[in-house]
């Protein structure tokens, strides 16, 4: 297990185990102070009386919390597939990813729906109803009980927006040192061909796409799980199908990929079409002005517009590369089949130049790294016959 982990391209360079380990340390440390916050959110939550509205609101700001862990994770998983397949395109992303998206606008977003929570949700004298005994009868008891958890949740808040940042700075620095390693391990890999190199790149982004469009595929279906509550709509049903059919579409897109499959992408390629009409209709949907007491989106328009932007712009970015590995194919520019078809005819060099009286089977087991096995391999003579380090021909 051991001697696969040192073989695996995951752990092959320093530089690609301080990048891992520092993701992994970032999700960790971002995740223990995000579950800090939300300890102090469920602490000021149990003190409110909160009606539908208001369980509505706390809701989605436990979904928000909720995806801004599972996006740490989500970079980890991307780092590693990053390096296991040395994909520089989606190393790239990944610190982009965790700068731009989770450092500045989720934090940033997070912060205010906190505000929203204050003082809409547990802002109303009617609804408290404080059950910690340090706020029970005393005057006053609503507002120092905002400010008491106001002042436990700003520093991590505003310790997790500062602290990405300075991993972006040390992820650029090692992302730039694996970029120059990647290149040259892909060009021994698969070809010297300028085409096959750009189709490589090509593909390389078009899998990078689709992992983000996984991911805010699911974020926004995720923030219509309060849907009854906030009057988004009558049922969940539309959350399950966006998520069930957005696993199933990307999936169809990298096996696509990976198979160069023309038939595949261009399924793709419509149904993500119909897709961009579908969220361009709730951007719309979303972003118009609603009376003020009859405002669905009141509380959650600004996280829902950002990730329905960032999503309808991935999914046109995702179907205009899908086009160009299309007409790569078309072209016969591939890339996996000719790596593998490379591999076999290796292979079948390999074992046309052994010796006439060894099997296919017994070279296989010639290249075993079990010292054992290559053993019992050469000493196959009889008793009383001299063991030879070597395959003669008889």
């Amino acid at each position: 297990m051991l001697q696969r982990l040192k073989n695996s391209p995951v752990f092959a360079t320093r530089d690609s185990i301080i990048t891992l380990s520092l993701v992994t340390v970032e999700c960790i440390v971002i995740s223990i102070l995000e579950g800090f916050v939300i300890k102090w959110h469920l602490a000021l939550t149990s003190n409110c009386a909160l009606d539908m509205t208001g369980e509505g609101v706390s809701e989605s700001d436990l979904i928000y919390h909720g995806l801004f862990i599972i996006s740490q994770v989500f970079q980890v998983l991307l780092c590693i597939d990053a390096l296991h397949r040395k994909n520089t395109a989606q190393l790239l992303s990944l610190i982009l990813f965790g700068l731009l998206v989770v450092g500045n606008l989720y934090g940033g977003i997070q912060l205010q729906q906190h505000l929203i929570l204050e003082q809409i949700g547990c802002g109303s004298n009617q609804i408290w109803a404080p059950t910690s005994p340090q706020f029970i009868g005393i005057p006053n008891g609503q507002k120092v009980a905002i400010a008491y958890f106001e002042q436990r949740i700003r520093p991590f808040e505003f310790t997790i927006i500062g602290l990405i940042p300075v991993f972006f700075v040390v992820l650029s620095f090692l992302g730039w040192r694996l970029r120059k390693t990647f290149a040259w391990d892909n060009y021994r890999d698969f070809s010297a061909d300028v085409k096959v190199r750009t189709a490589l790149i090509t593909s390389s982004v078009l899998v990078t796409l689709l992992k983000l469009d996984f991911y805010f595929v699911f974020s926004f279906a995720a923030q219509l799980l309060p849907s009854q509550k906030l009057k988004y709509s009558e049922s969940i049903t539309e959350a399950i199908l966006i998520f069930v059919l957005g696993a199933a579409l990307i999936s169809v897109a990298l096996a696509g990929v990976y198979r160069e499959n023309k038939h595949a992408m261009s399924l793709f390629i419509l149904c993500g079409l119909l897709s961009c009409a579908y969220f361009v209709y709730n951007l719309v949907k979303i972003a118009r002005p609603q009376p003020i007491d009859s405002d669905p989106y009141e509380f959650t328009r600004h996280f829902l517009l950002f990730t329905t932007v960032i999503t309808i712009v991935l999914c046109l970015m995702t179907i205009a590369v899908a086009c160009k590995c299309v007409m790569n194919w078309h072209n016969n520019i591939l890339v996996y089949r000719t790596k593998r078809e490379t591999k076999k005819e290796a292979d079948r060099a390999a074992v046309s130049n052994l010796p006439i009286d060894q099997s296919y089977e017994e070279f296989e087991l010639g290249r075993s790294n079990d010292p054992d096995v290559k053993k019992t391999l050469l000493n196959t003579q009889g008793n009383g016959q001299q063991s030879n380090d070597m395959w003669t021909i008889e």
